[in-house]
């Protein structure tokens, strides 16, 4: 392991160490640093493969720009969630791709969607093209009314079966493809060192 990666492991380790801290006491602010430690499970991901890149700041709209291919990457975590959005026990991990406001579609490349179980042990990374995130149709969610964009994946098949029936408007096309065949996308790595993009679904 490069020095580097060792680096990230360090810091993925105290994270890791301050949550079991603060688990009988105050859980809820590690789970408000998820999205931090889900940047750092992709450092390290990426460092382990041998890619050149630069860490950027979150400002920039992006978190990572690789270097070869000039990629920038854009990494967003969720953990299991309900959010008041579905009937209560549909529970499902849940991306913001693009806001309503916003006007610009271009700050990325790549979107790394970073799923975290209650442990913040075992990350899953679900690997977006731009042109395949953006497949993703307009939503209009009450409770967040600026997400014009998201990518969802329910906790399981029943959940994401209650969804669609309870709430169809809000299970896009791209969600329904995504959703039953989520390993088209688990820890697709590859796409990385592509120049274009190739087909949606």
């Amino acid at each position: 392991m490069s020095k580097q990666a060792l680096n990230y492991q360090k810091v993925i380790n105290a994270f890791l160490c301050f949550k079991k801290s603060l688990d009988n006491v105050a859980p809820r602010i590690p789970r408000k640093m998820a999205g931090d430690l889900g940047e750092f499970y992709v450092l390290l991901a990426m460092e382990k493969m041998g890619y050149d890149f630069i860490h950027k700041s979150g400002q920039t709209g992006y978190d990572i720009l690789l270097n070869d291919p000039v990629k920038r990457v854009e990494v967003r975590t969720s953990l299991l969630k309900n959010e008041g959005i579905y009937p209560k026990g549909i529970n499902f991990y849940g991306w913001r791709v693009k806001d309503r406001e916003s006007r610009k579609e271009d700050k990325f490349d790549i979107l790394v969607c970073v799923a975290l179980d209650d442990t913040f042990k075992k990350p899953k990374f679900y690997i977006f093209t731009k042109k395949e995130a953006f497949s993703a149709g307009d939503v209009h969610i009450g409770r967040f009314p600026r997400i014009q964009k998201k990518i969802t994946l329910f906790e399981n098949l029943v959940a994401y079966k209650k969804a669609v029936k309870t709430k169809p408007e809000l299970v896009t096309k791209f969600e329904r493809y995504f959703n039953l065949n989520s390993k088209v996308f688990l820890n697709k790595w590859n796409k990385l060192n592509k120049i274009c993009d190739g087909p949606i679904f």
